[in-house]
């Protein structure tokens, strides 16, 4: 008898093969093995894939690098759920809404209506009174324009297996459309837009690479090894939705109601919140100077002041004097 550890082997193997459009070798499936650290031959790979055709079709296809596999999907059936369950359920069957606009999010609320089809009926009207209990508010994300779906597939199968990608990407600043080879690290679900993060070789330094504005995408035979703990390094560079490479320590006085907000609402984005007086409080953060930071700091108008960096002070003051002129300050 095939052991646990083989099966489940077997299951993440089809798995893998059948939501690929492009298929793997065996190569290929044993690095992709590897990563999740299961230790086992390129040899045990085959006898797998030889085990998985016995009772699924695996497609084959013989080209230079060696056989490409590609499989039909997988079934499961017959699944109980427990009343915290379907209210989980319930709980991602709202949170997903806004993002069926994308892929992910329309195959998750399939995913989820599938399941409910093969519940009991009283469970189903369970889930239907569920809303009577409770509300989920999800937050409204931004319609997705111009995503090419097969770039969007190509990029995640380069990021499994690690080559790079060449680009031809439309900037948002320059409005220029200029060819790149990147190293692609991760893709990033940000306000219901997909985005691509990697390293790129034209500007030597980790982008973020909107899918909807890359007009061509071709992957490439070069392979490259993403960095240990890339993206949590990444997320401590980053503010709100950009990065750079100039590092600042952020600190700024907000008072009255504000201080009040920040410290209910935003108090995850401060490494430091020190109360200095009477409803008012010092926000200090290490991150990197980006635009979205003046956008942030500019909502809490005269209820915030930016004590460093100068530059940021300097531009604060310079957008408050604009909008005196505008008002007839």
């Amino acid at each position: 008898m095939a052991d646990t550890r083989q099966i489940e082997r077997q299951i993440h193997i089809l798995s893998v093969l059948s939501e690929s459009k492009q298929g793997y070798t065996v190569q290929e499936l044993h690095h992709s093995i590897q990563k999740l650290g299961i230790d086992v031959s390129r040899k045990t790979i085959e006898r797998d894939i030889d085990d998985i055709s016995k009772h699924f079709y695996v497609y084959e296809e013989e080209e230079q690098k060696g056989t490409r596999y590609r499989a039909d999907k997988l079934k499961i059936d017959n699944i109980t759920f427990s009343i915290s369950e379907l209210l989980s359920l319930y709980f991602l069957q709202q949170v997903i809404k806004p993002y069926q606009k994308l892929d992910v999010g329309k195959t998750a609320a399939n995913l989820i209506q599938k399941i409910l089809e093969r519940v009991p009926s009283v469970d189903q009207a369970y889930i239907d009174s569920v809303s009577d209990l409770f509300i989920v508010n999800p937050a409204d994300v931004i319609r997705e324009k111009n995503l090419d779906e097969n770039h969007l597939q190509l990029a995640r199968e380069a990021i499994e297996k690690e080559y790079q990608l060449k680009i031809e990407y439309l900037s948002f600043n320059s409005g220029e459309l200029t060819s790149r080879v990147i190293d692609p690290y991760i893709l990033e679900i940000r306000e219901g837009c997909y985005h691509l993060i990697g390293y790129c070789h034209l500007r030597n330094e980790v982008r973020d690479f909107r899918i909807s504005r890359i007009k061509t995408m071709e992957m490439l035979d070069e392979t490259f090894e993403k960095p240990v703990k890339f993206y949590e390094q990444y997320s401590q560079n980053r503010f709100e939705k950009m990065t750079s490479d100039e590092e600042i320590t952020l600190k700024i006085i907000f008072e009255d109601e504000t201080a009040r907000y920040i410290k209910e609402y935003e108090e995850s984005k401060a490494d430091k919140i020190t109360d200095i007086g009477e409803n008012k409080i010092l926000f200090e953060k290490k991150t990197t100077y980006t635009p979205d930071i003046l956008q942030w700091v500019l909502r809490f108008g005269a209820d915030a002041e930016v004590i460093e960096p100068e530059a940021l002070r300097f531009e604060v003051m310079w957008e408050a004097r604009r909008m005196a002129q505008k008002y007839g300050g």
